[in-house]
Order: structure tokens, then C-alpha cells, then sequence
């Protein structure tokens, strides 16, 4: 599904997304990846939610977002032992499948938050 054309060419906008993978500035990524609105860390996770650990949200820890959108695949799944330790930590973060948190990460970036998006591929 193609998004939108990105305006601003400094700004990591996410185009489309779809069962190949998240395109951002034209480069398609078939894994994980952690995206926010001036960096991009790809690959980033494991293949499957359920390895998903606090440890890999280290850089996200680090950079201290108001969000961190969690898109976990195809479908929404709660990972609950990481969340509690992600709301611990600190962190607000929002579950959704993966295009639901592509399309909210850009209506954020729009709006001038501090978003960061933390994205199993679309087909995990």
C-alpha cells in the first residue's frame, strides 16, 4: 500500500509497506527495523514476536521518545511480559499490526511528535 509522497527529505516518512517489506527513502526493508523522524536502525529484532526482549529497545531507551509505536506483523499481539517492562523502563507504547503503526508513525511525524516506531515486518 503506497502512503503518501514525502515533503520533507530529511524527515524518515515511511511510503508503503506491504508483504515485501517497509519502503522508506525508496529503500525497501524486508526485516525489523526501528525508525524515527532523523535515523533508522535496520535490520533490528528478531523474525518472530514472541523473542521480542527489553533488551532490544536499548537505542530506543536511549533517545527517549514521547510514543514508541510497536508493530508486531500481520496482526496485533500483546506481548504483556515486554510491555510491563517497557512501561517500567518508562516508555508509552502503543501495539498494533505493522500497518496500522506505518500509518500512525506518519499522521505523529506530521504532527511534530517525538515518535518512534519499532516494526516487525508486515508478514511476522
Amino acid at each position: 500500500m503506497k502512503l503518501h509522497l514525502q515533503r520533507d527529505a530529511h524527515r524518515n516518512l515511511i511510503h508503503a509497506y506491504g508483504p515485501q517489506g517497509i519502503v522508506i527513502h525508496g529503500k525497501r526493508h524486508a526485516h525489523g527495523l526501528l525508525v524515527g523522524a532523523d535515523w533508522l536502525h535496520s535490520p533490528w529484532g528478531p523474525e518472530h514476536l514472541s523473542a521480542l526482549q527489553l533488551s532490544h529497545f536499548a537505542e530506543v531507551l536511549a533517545r527517549k521518545p514521547d510514543i514508541v509505536l510497536l508493530g508486531t506483523g500481520k496482526r496485533q499481539h500483546f506481548p504483556l511480559e515486554l510491555m510491563r517492562a517497557l512501561r517500567i523502563a518508562d516508555l508509552a507504547v502503543e501495539v498494533m499490526d505493522t500497518g496500522a503503526a506505518c500509518r500512525t508513525y506518519n499522521i505523529l511525524l506530521a504532527e511534530d511528535r517525538v515518535v518512534i516506531a519499532a516494526l516487525l515486518p508486515p508478514e511476522a
